[in-house]
C-alpha cells in the first residue's frame, strides 16, 4: 500500500463513530480489509452489536506467537461544538489528522492491521504466528469493563501468546510495564431526620468520614512501604463524594468513590480485604452501615527489561524514526491487565502512535508517526518471527 492508501484507511476508521459501543461498524470494515488481502479473519460476538475482531497470519512452525492488540471503541465526545473540526470528520491539516480516536487508538489499530496486510502481500515468511486482536469495551466507564479482552482470554485466544503489543498512544515510546487499578464505591446508610433533631436520625456522612480517615492512614503506610523500580508507588485518589438531599435534613445516604493505581508489590485482593476489615471495624464501633462495592480490579503488568521483544522494538523504532525512544513504565491501564490473567508468561509491550491529546478536544495524530509505526510493526513481526 502507498502512503495515501494507508492514510485513507485510517480516515475510514475515524469516520466510524464507535463512542461507547457499536464496534461492529468498525469490525466489518476490518474484516473486509483483511479479506481483500487474503488474511484469515473472523468476528467474535461479545454483546449485541459489539464483536471482537481476530486475524491470523504465519505458518505456526515454531512456538512463537505475537499478538498485535488494539481496542475498537473510543471515548465519548462530550461537546462536539468545542472542537475545531467535527470529531468524526478525520480532517487533515498541517500533517495531522484530527478526530476522536486518532490517537486512542484507531491510529495504532489501523497501523497494526495494515502491517499485517502488507506482510501478507509481501509473502513474508513468518516462522510462527502473527495475530491481530481487536477488542470491544476497553473505554467503557461501566462496571467490569474490558469485556472484549476478558472474552479473548476466556475463549483461549491468549493461552499460546508469547508476546503481545498493545497499540495505546505512547508517542512511540516503548512501555514494558503499567500500573493496575482498583476502583470501588463505599456506601453508607443512615437514617433521615430533621436537622433540628439529629438525635432522631443517623448521619450517613459521619461514618464515611471515619472511613476516609482510616483509608488515608492505610494508604499512607502502603505508599511509603512499597515502590516499584519502574512504576514508582501506588497512587490513591478519592474521585467523588456524594451525600444528603437538602440543607435542613440529616442525610440517610452517602457514598465515596476511589481510584487506586496499583503496582505489582501491592496485591489487589489483599488491599480489598484490608479495606473490608476497616469497614467491619467502623460498622462495629460506630453502629454504622458501610459497605464496599468493587467496580473494577485490574492487575499491574510487567515484562523484563531485557526481554527479546523489548530489544526488537527498540531497534525497529530506531531504524525507522532515526533516534532511540524512551523505554519506560506508564501509569494508565490497558487490556493487557485482563489478558495476562490468562497467560502470565507472555511478554507485553505498550507501544503505539499518538500523543497526550487522547480523550481531549481536538484529538489528533501526527501522520508521519502513524506511517512510521506501520513499518515499525512490520519489522517487529519479521524480527520476532524470523
Amino acid at each position: 500500500m502507498d502512503n495515501q492508501a494507508r492514510i485513507d484507511f485510517l480516515k475510514q476508521l475515524i469516520e466510524i463513530d464507535t463512542a461507547g459501543g457499536f464496534e461492529d461498524r468498525l469490525a466489518v470494515v476490518l474484516q473486509s480489509f483483511m479479506q481483500e488481502h487474503d488474511v484469515s479473519c473472523r468476528l467474535l460476538p461479545v454483546m449485541k452489536g459489539r464483536s471482537n475482531f481476530y486475524a491470523e497470519l504465519g505458518d505456526g512452525n515454531n512456538d512463537k506467537v505475537l499478538a498485535f492488540c488494539g481496542h475498537q471503541d473510543v471515548v465519548k465526545t462530550e461537546d462536539p461544538a468545542k472542537w475545531q473540526f467535527p470529531p468524526f470528520s478525520a480532517h487533515i491539516e498541517n500533517n495531522r489528522m484530527y478526530g476522536r480516536g486518532t490517537a486512542d487508538m484507531k491510529g495504532g489499530l489501523a497501523a497494526m492491521a495494515i502491517a499485517m496486510a502488507e506482510l501478507k502481500d509481501e509473502s513474508a515468511g513468518l516462522n510462527g504466528k502473527l495475530e491481530l486482536l481487536g477488542t470491544v469495551a476497553e473505554e467503557s466507564s461501566k462496571i467490569n469493563h474490558m469485556q472484549g479482552a476478558q472474552r479473548f482470554a476466556k475463549d483461549g485466544y491468549v493461552d499460546d501468546l508469547t508476546a503481545a503489543i498493545f497499540a495505546e498512544p505512547t508517542n512511540a515510546d516503548i512501555a514494558y510495564a503499567h500500573k493496575g487499578s482498583i476502583t470501588y464505591r463505599i456506601d453508607s446508610i443512615g437514617k433521615a431526620a430533621h436537622s433540628s433533631r439529629p438525635d432522631l436520625g443517623f448521619n450517613a456522612i459521619t461514618p464515611l468520614i471515619h472511613f476516609y480517615q482510616e483509608q488515608e492512614r492505610y494508604f499512607g503506610e502502603l505508599v511509603a512501604k512499597y515502590e516499584n523500580p519502574v512504576l514508582g508507588r501506588a497512587v490513591p485518589v478519592v474521585t467523588k463524594i456524594d451525600g444528603g438531599e437538602q440543607l435542613n435534613a440529616v442525610p440517610d445516604h452517602a457514598e465515596l468513590f476511589v481510584k487506586l493505581r496499583t503496582i505489582p508489590e501491592t496485591d489487589n485482593d489483599e488491599i480489598i480485604a484490608h479495606l473490608s476489615r476497616i469497614i467491619a471495624n467502623i460498622n462495629d464501633q460506630d453502629h454504622a452501615q458501610l459497605s464496599i462495592e468493587v467496580l473494577g480490579s485490574k492487575i499491574a503488568v510487567t515484562t523484563e527489561r531485557n526481554a527479546e521483544i523489548v530489544a526488537i522494538a527498540q531497534k525497529a523504532a530506531t531504524d525507522h524514526l532515526g533516534h532511540s525512544f524512551n523505554v519506560r513504565g506508564i501509569a494508565f491501564g490497558t487490556d493487557a491487565s485482563e489478558m495476562t490473567k490468562a497467560n502470565r508468561h507472555m511478554d507485553v509491550l505498550v507501544f503505539g502512535p499518538g500523543n497526550a491529546t487522547a480523550h481531549k478536544i481536538d484529538e489528533y495524530i501526527d501522520l508521519d508517526q502513524y506511517l512510521s509505526m506501520i513499518d515499525i510493526y512490520k519489522q517487529i513481526a519479521r524480527d520476532y518471527l524470523k
